[in-house]
């Protein structure tokens, strides 16, 4: 079993004084936190907390969640952390599907001094986190990673990004998502700074001398709202969600590292479309993506059987992701095959259709879902993000005639999510289709 020093206690010796962690309170050393995490080790010993235990919390973006995240990896236990969004019935609900054997509030946590000498050695092959997937298809998994595919991905990723010691990387995504995590782990690796902040990216950018961001689109064009505020920044990781050309041509003054990634993966595969170190990718006939290598998760959690159903070691995993490599070796992701539909005997492609929308003057988002048709069997409805407010169904079909036929034109245009943090997907659709009367 291959062990390494836990990167947080080697900077800790090397560079104690440096900066690991910059928030709105606080401003810890590397070898502050390393003593904080220890403190946190204690109390989780006396607490019962023995290795191989499930750990589950809710995983706020905040310096005691980060404390307890690395004594939880030192302990050899598994962090479960779970989404502060998440409503009480449906925390109950995730504590019991992951069998957790605890459950802590990071923010209650006491700075215990003293105690345990802890071991700051960790075996790269041990369980560390368990994950709830974005649920692309509706259905939640929790997914299973070692300390070593966060490790190997962050050491992996961290010369592509010009990532160095004198680097400070805004905390951006939360800490329940593989995204969230991936930065911790980039920084720790690296000895880089950590930038826990409150404010908006406008107002947290220049304070903190952040140098380092990653975005979603929806981030990213807020941010461009506000002029000069990309001062300084050497990386913007872009990923999440298709980027429309559009976002991209207004983002150039920006150094964007577009990304294609997902949850099993340890977050990103590609990065500016070349695969990442300790991945290894495949495209299939029917342009399916598939991966494997050291960054693919163990496997998913199973809660009837209480264990997790380990992926066999060196096979490939299916992404259900379709792509093609373009001439120059970079990869174009075409969509997803279990979004593809089937209308009036027409696969159907709503990527394609989301892209072809974001074509088209004043249109930031799209997105695309089948309805249910007697005649065709499904057809096209398009929520959209139209910031003129002036778009009709007649002008988005008059705008998508150069570039798609009939059939793949949306029949109704719905208006896209506000402020709700969800996707449009098809229990929003069905509830807008209810309150028309139409089901």
């Amino acid at each position: 079993m291959e062990q390494i020093l836990c990167p947080l206690a080697k900077y800790a010796r090397q560079n104690p004084h440096h900066p690991a962690l910059n928030s709105e309170d606080c401003i810890l050393s590397y070898l502050e936190l390393d003593h904080a995490v220890n403190s946190v080790c204690s109390f989780l010993k006396t607490s019962g907390i023995k290795e191989d235990q499930r750990v589950a919390f809710i995983a706020h973006s905040h310096p005691s969640t980060i404390m307890l995240l690395w004594a939880l990896f030192r302990l050899g236990a598994i962090a479960c952390p779970l989404s502060f969004r998440t409503p009480q019935e449906q925390i109950a609900r995730s504590i019991e599907h992951l069998k957790a054997h605890h459950w802590i509030d990071p923010l209650l946590l006491p700075l215990v001094k003293g105690g345990w000498a802890i071991d700051c050695m960790i075996t790269l092959s041990h369980p560390a986190t368990l994950l709830f997937t974005s649920g692309t298809n509706g259905v939640p998994k929790a997914a299973c990673h070692t300390f070593g595919n966060h490790y190997h991905h962050a050491i992996g990723a961290a010369p592509m990004l010009h990532l160095e010691n004198t680097s400070r990387w805004l905390l951006s995504l939360p800490l329940f998502h593989v995204s969230g995590l991936a930065i911790l782990f980039r920084c720790l690796t690296q000895g880089a700074t950590i930038v826990l902040s409150n404010l908006k990216l406008p107002l947290a950018i220049p304070k903190f001398q952040i140098t380092h961001l990653s975005l979603v689109p929806t981030q990213l064009y807020r941010l461009l709202q506000e002029p000069g505020t990309g001062l300084g920044i050497k990386c913007v990781l872009l990923g999440g969600a298709p980027i429309s050309d559009a976002l991209l041509q207004s983002a150039a003054c920006l150094p964007l590292f577009p990304t294609y990634g997902m949850t099993e993966m340890s977050s990103m595969i590609t990065l500016s479309n070349k695969l990442l170190p300790f991945a290894e990718m495949k495209i299939e006939n029917d342009s399916q993506i598939w991966v494997r290598g050291k960054t693919l998760f163990e496997g998913y959690w199973d809660p009837l059987r209480e264990t997790v159903v380990k992926h066999p070691a060196g096979q490939w995993f299916p992404t259900k992701d379709l792509g093609r490599l373009k001439p120059n070796g970079d990869l174009e992701i075409i969509g997803r095959k279990d979004r593809q539909f089937i209308s009036g005997g027409e696969n159907i492609q709503p990527e394609e259709i989301e892209k072809a929308l974001c074509t088209i003057a004043g249109i930031r988002q799209a997105s695309v879902l089948p309805i249910a048709d007697l005649e065709f069997g499904h057809r096209p409805v398009a929520f959209i993000d139209d910031e003129t407010g002036l778009h009709t169904l007649q002008t988005i079909r008059d705008g998508l005639q150069s570039c798609l036929p009939s059939f793949k034109h949306p029949i109704a245009i719905l208006a896209y999510p506000k402020d709700t943090g969800l996707k449009p997907n098809h229990s929003i659709l069905q509830n807008y289709l209810s309150c028309q009367g139409i089901a």
